[in-house]
């Protein structure tokens, strides 16, 4: 598959049908408990029906991007990222993110994932504001996304259940002109070769 969003040491492009099968490791992630500790996506097991159901729904729905991120160096499919909640109208949408391949924890691979589709976005979508939300216990998430630029703009009081106690969502946004000022250049720094998709 041709690679969508050339970075110097990961990629992104749109997921591979190996990637959908059932003894893909995506398939496998979205059942590793280890992995949702702080969200709301594994409350129920992972089936073939509903994983598929979800794939098809990105493929046909425009409120939402579904990327896969891969190594460059072995083309092994380490996690996921994505825009949901996509408004064409007002021009913004929420960043969501899943490295699922433990060998590759630490290494800043979520950072330069997120770097590069925000700077896709704001580019390339032509975003006017990106935002996520994270749980306040989730500390690590929060480094990333302060990392690449979000900032606190809010609190969803007591509105994740996980592990028996309540947590409030920290909301976290990025307005265009301010990011591009402050990591744009550093966005950049993460492609292959930024010329090739942003001419100047």
């Amino acid at each position: 598959m041709k690679k969508f969003i050339i970075g110097k040491e990961i990629s992104l492009h749109g997921l591979r049908s190996k990637d959908l099968s059932e003894d893909s490791p995506y398939f496998n992630w979205l059942d590793d408990l280890s992995l949702d500790i702080y969200t709301e996506r594994s409350y129920f097991p992972n089936n073939l029906k509903s994983y598929r159901s979800y794939y098809e729904h990105t493929c046909e729905n425009s409120d939402i991007l579904l990327l896969g991120i891969y190594d460059n160096q072995s083309g092994k499919h380490i996690g996921n990222i994505s825009f949901q909640h996509i408004n064409w109208i007002n021009r913004n949408a929420s960043i969501n993110y899943m490295l699922g391949d433990k060998e590759f924890t630490g290494k800043g691979i979520t950072t330069q994932a997120c770097l590069m589709l925000m700077y896709y976005g704001f580019n390339k979508l032509n975003f006017e504001r990106i935002w996520a939300g994270v749980s306040e216990a989730h500390l690590a998430s929060q480094r990333v996304l302060q990392k690449v630029g979000l900032v606190e703009e809010g609190k969803k009081r007591k509105h994740i259940l996980r592990q028996g106690n309540y947590y409030d969502v920290i909301m976290m946004g990025a307005i265009r002109e301010e990011w591009i000022e402050k990591f744009g250049d550093l966005a950049r720094s993460c492609f292959r070769n930024p010329k090739e998709i942003f001419p100047e």
